[in-house]
């Protein structure tokens, strides 16, 4: 599959961010401290937040000191100040340069520690701007305990040396009404700054790549350029789904039909849909039915009043769901969007997982699923269909989403891990790391829930083995088999080291095999950004010893070149049916694979051609100077053997 420059499913900035000029300038410029930026998911809630740091940090003349802050999985007080102190340390650079230690600023509790650093900062004649993302988590910490909201509100809308910025979608409208002795949380962030489309000329230089290198840049012809704003409606993230799909075919039209019927796209649609009122359901299926409406046509229609249905379209042309043609009509925006509401049902049926059932923490104790045949109900949603298999985060389970009507995984944290905060940020970095990687071969990460006492995360359903069931049944596996798995495993792991993410514990039992006999990468719970703080410091051994890189082994600082290493292990497995170094003992093992060289593979199978011999050896060097230098690199090396 040919590389693109197209970037989708995760946050851009710099040369990669298109657009929103006269939206950063407000942020930066603007009159207002207080500021709630409002979009849909995929819109680029993220990247502008990105952004803004960036051109923050780098301005000749600095004004703000940015931070930003992702709150994604801080459901507590308590872990949105741990939260507080992680963003803290990804700029622990920039504050030390600024004579400023994390340590000396996080104080005993949130609001103190805002505080601290507010402060700290405006005595160093900088104003504290403050990027929020995935503020939404702020709803269930008001359900638990309303009184801190006040208390961080005020933190955030202190009148001096802070400007806070929340990005989130239209849930976060619930703390509008937040009662008590104090203003609701959202006084003073609204009215929002809704995050829209981009304007024309933005979307031709996002289609066009026009900030790349004029070699690097792909060619699209005026007519194309229309059509793929056309289909999309000028929306980032659509439009780079698309033109990365029709680099990939070669035809604009397939890459329209596939993309029509992703279920991810079907699932962010859902999710969106579902946030909405029951007026602005009805509005968008009348829409969806007439093609063309004007506001007396859909009084006709909708059960509201004209204050009510005023209100409810006005917001959702802010949203991005409907706009005008040229007689001033509404219509709905993007031709992905109208095909998923016209194929979804009216009236969806009560999810058979609503019925009266079992309680989350009753059912993965309860053994109702024991033998893994009986289906239960799990979260008002999920139909738990069989057990598939366990391992030291939990276990995981087949299940129908009833609302989307849908197969998916869903991967349980044991119950003993529910108070362990390192287990805790694993999985919320599995959630925010894994959703960034868009892939064939890596498995993808929806959501991530909470059910009573239980954590859990969905994820794509991907009906096959582990690679670790294959080369117990098949291996030694035939080399060109071997060679075509290992080559797609590289370009999931490519797409993953493009975002900054590591595996860190890339294994066969880590690799389901799908029944085209694709490799799918799975669980990134280990995975943490490339140079970030983390939740596993140096020193510490995180991963599995089989297949541990040198470096992982002895604790030291790894990069993308250990998850090389590993790959170079699981290619090493698949070709002569043994790993490379074996013990009972794993600290022996992780004694081997410090210091014991590496066996030739074809002193276990003769047959194996000398340049992948060659090759192997050289991902299982022991220092990573001496592997190639990228999975990239690899896989060309591999695509060579194979031609």
């Amino acid at each position: 599959m040919p590389i693109t420059p197209f970037v989708v499913g995760q946050w851009v900035r710099g040369s990669r961010f298109y657009g929103r000029a006269a939206l950063i300038e407000e942020v930066l410029l603007g009159p207002r401290d207080w500021i709630w930026l409002l979009g849909t998911r995929r819109i680029g809630k993220t990247s502008v937040l990105k952004q803004l740091e960036l051109l923050a940090s780098e301005a000749a003349e600095p004004v703000y000191f940015p931070l930003f802050w992702d709150l994604q999985g801080a459901g507590e007080p308590d872990e949105l100040h741990r939260s507080f102190g992680e963003a803290l340390l990804e700029v622990k650079g920039r504050l030390e340069k600024r004579g400023i230690r994390p340590q000396d600023v996080l104080g005993d509790d949130l609001p103190a520690s805002l505080g601290c650093l507010r402060r700290t900062l405006g005595s160093c004649g900088l104003k504290l701007l403050l990027l929020c993302d995935e503020v939404e988590e702020l709803i269930p910490i008001h359900q638990s305990d309303p009184t801190f909201l006040g208390k961080l509100r005020r933190a955030l809308q202190s009148q001096e040396n802070v400007r806070s910025v929340l990005a989130a979608t239209i849930r976060l409208w619930e703390l509008a009404g937040q009662a008590g002795v104090t203003s609701p949380f959202l006084h003073g962030f609204t009215p929002p700054l809704y995050l829209r489309t981009l304007d024309p000329e933005a979307s031709r230089a996002l289609i066009g790549q026009d900030q790349l290198p004029a070699d690097e840049r792909p060619r699209f012809d005026p007519a194309t350029v229309e059509s793929i704003r056309r289909h999309c409606d000028d929306h980032p993230f659509l439009m780079q789904l698309l033109c990365k799909r029709h680099l990939e075919h070669g035809d604009l039209e397939e890459a329209v039909d596939e993309l029509g019927v992703d279920p991810m796209l079907g699932y962010f649609f859902s999710v969106d849909f579902d946030m909405l009122s029951g007026v602005e359901h009805g509005i968008l299926r009348a829409v969806a039915v007439q093609d063309a409406s004007t506001s007396a046509t859909l009084r006709r229609h909708v059960n509201a009043d004209e204050h009510r249905l005023a209100g409810a379209l006005q917001r959702l042309e802010q949203l991005g769901y409907l706009r005008r043609d040229a007689e001033r009509r509404f219509e709905l925006a993007n031709s992905f969007f109208r095909r998923w509401l016209r194929e979804r049902p009216t009236d969806l049926e009560p999810p058979a997982a609503a019925a009266p059932g079992l309680g989350a923490a009753a059912l993965l104790t309860s053994g109702s699923l024991a033998g893994g045949t009986r289906p239960a109900a799990f979260d008002g949603r999920y139909t738990l269909l069989q057990a598939v298999g366990s391992g030291a985060m939990g276990t995981v389970y087949k299940a129908r989403d009833e609302l989307l009507r849908t197969t998916v995984a869903i991967k349980f944290l044991k119950p003993d891990h529910v108070r362990n905060e390192e287990a805790l940020e694993r999985l919320r970095r599995e959630v925010v790391l894994s959703r960034d990687i868009a892939h064939p071969n890596v498995v993808r990460t929806y959501h991530l829930g909470t059910a009573g006492a239980v954590r859990y995360l969905t994820l794509q359903w991907i009906e096959g083995p582990t690679l670790e069931e294959v080369i117990r049944r098949e291996a030694p596996l035939a080399i060109k088999r071997a060679v075509a798995l290992a080559s797609r495993l590289a370009e999931g792991l490519q797409a993953a080291h493009a975002v900054r993410v590591l595996h860190r514990d890339l294994k066969p039992s880590n690799i389901l095999v799908n029944p085209a006999g694709e490799p799918c990468i799975a669980d990134f719970g280990l995975a943490r950004l490339l140079g970030d703080p983390g939740t596993t410091f140096e020193g510490v051994f995180v991963g599995t010893p089989d297949y541990a890189s040198p470096e992982q082994a002895s604790g030291r600082p790894v990069d993308e070149r250990s998850d090389l290493y590993a790959l170079g292990v699981i290619l090493f497995e698949m070709v002569t049916g043994r790993r490379p170094f074996v013990s009972e003992s794993w600290s022996e093992v992780l004694a081997m694979q410090r210091s014991a060289a590496p066996p030739d593979p074809r002193e276990s199978r003769p047959d194996v051609p000398l340049d992948l011999s060659r090759l192997l050896l050289r991902c299982l060097a022991k220092e990573p100077g001496g592997r190639p230098a990228s999975v990239g690199e690899f896989r060309e090396a591999l695509d060579a053997l194979g031609a």
